[in-house]
């Protein structure tokens, strides 16, 4: 068996996702292995989520499921250019009406979000997504791979040799994992604008598109200046294959790290998000070039809803609908899909520096105002 690299409390993983992450380190051509602390069960699959692990030759392309390319992009703007607090009553319906028509095919359901947060410098849009229909039609070629490398090896297998792997299939994956990218830039940039227009941006109005909603910013500079606004955007994906010269990294619910690039990871919809980088390039390839990408769950969705209706008390919840009001449906109540995403649902989040000794903290946001779970 391949030696598990532990970057979590390994006393703390639940039973059924520690049976399904020793069987995995027990597969043909698995050579590293490491979980990281968010690590979890996965029902849908035989590899938990929050894992990373590098093969040479062979490749396992259905462990990510049908949520290939997803990942995490932020867009940073000074606070030097922020003008005043969000006005959720003035403006949260027109942000949730204007991010259905930023892209085709909405956010996602689950844990995916777009938000607004802020340190004590600058403010960050964040959105959380993937590529939707087109990932599940890429596993679905992925399956299909794996039924025809079976035929040709006459044994029912889930991996296929690298060279099985023709180029047209190759390039098809970098532009579905580039397609998620896309999406994530569009989804950041026309909150951008929408916040221009909304005036909390120091911004020149008379150059925004009135169309800016249907238009493509997929080839929008990394850094730049837009209508009047600097910006930085960074993006990371946790859900995907990566072939390289030394072999496949395999992530499943693990963020890819690169030396000197800032990612996010998640904590809560409550409780905001962590900049981490990488220590250094030695740490990094000592963790498979990866770490969390979220908090982790404590409480399963429907554990989630039980600790709401029968844990909290009463005016634990009358504190959340005070904070998120926004979000209370005509019956003052929340829709299931957000109460799962609260604070109480997700791991404490010192165990990510504690157990990540290869991150560094870069700053925590807390949230201004968050958009999930809408599917179109």
């Amino acid at each position: 068996m391949t030696s598990i690299a532990f970057y979590c409390d390994a006393n703390s993983i639940e039973q059924n996702a520690m049976t399904q992450l020793q069987q995995y380190a027990q597969r043909p051509f698995v050579n590293a292995i490491s979980a990281f602390t968010d690590i979890h069960y996965c029902a849908e699959k035989a590899l938990p989520v929050g894992v990373v692990f590098q093969t040479m030759d062979h490749v396992y392309p259905l462990i990510t499921g049908k949520d290939i390319g997803c990942g995490v992009m932020y867009l940073k703007i000074n606070k030097t250019h922020w003008l005043k607090s969000f006005d959720k009553k003035a403006h949260f319906q027109a942000l949730y009406f204007a991010h259905q028509q930023m892209t085709d095919d909405g956010l996602g359901g689950g844990n995916h979000f777009l938000s607004v947060e802020e340190d004590s410098e600058a403010v960050y849009i964040i959105c959380h997504t993937g590529t939707r229909d087109r990932g599940i039609a890429l596993y679905q070629e992925c399956l299909q791979l794996t039924r025809d490398y079976s035929r040709a090896c006459g044994q029912e297998v889930d991996y296929v040799h690298r060279d099985f792997l023709q180029a047209d299939f190759l390039r098809y994956y970098d532009q579905t994992l580039g397609f998620g990218y896309e999406r994530r830039k569009n989804f950041c940039i026309k909150t951008l604008i929408f916040l221009q227009q909304a005036n909390y941006l120091v911004c020149e109005k008379s150059g925004i598109d009135k169309n800016y909603l249907r238009a493509n910013f997929k080839d929008a500079a990394h850094q730049g200046i837009l209508n009047g606004t600097p910006y930085v955007l960074e993006d990371s994906i946790h859900n995907h294959l990566r072939f390289t010269e030394k072999g496949v990294l395999h992530r499943k619910g693990s963020t890819e790290l690169e030396a000197g690039k800032t990612v996010v990871i998640p904590l809560s919809m409550s409780r905001g998000s962590l900049l981490v980088q990488t220590v250094s390039r030695p740490a990094a390839e000592a963790a498979l070039y990866s770490c969390s990408h979220g908090a982790g769950r404590r409480l399963s969705r429907f554990d989630a809803m039980k600790y709401w209706k029968t844990v909290l008390k009463e005016k634990e919840r009358k504190a959340y609908k005070a904070q998120f009001a926004e979000l209370l449906n005509r019956s003052g109540e929340f829709p299931h899909g957000y109460i799962q995403e609260f604070d109480f649902a997700y791991k404490d989040d010192a165990d990510i520096f504690k157990h990540q000794p290869h991150l560094r903290k870069v700053t925590q946001t807390k949230p201004v105002v968050t958009v999930k779970y809408t599917e179109i």
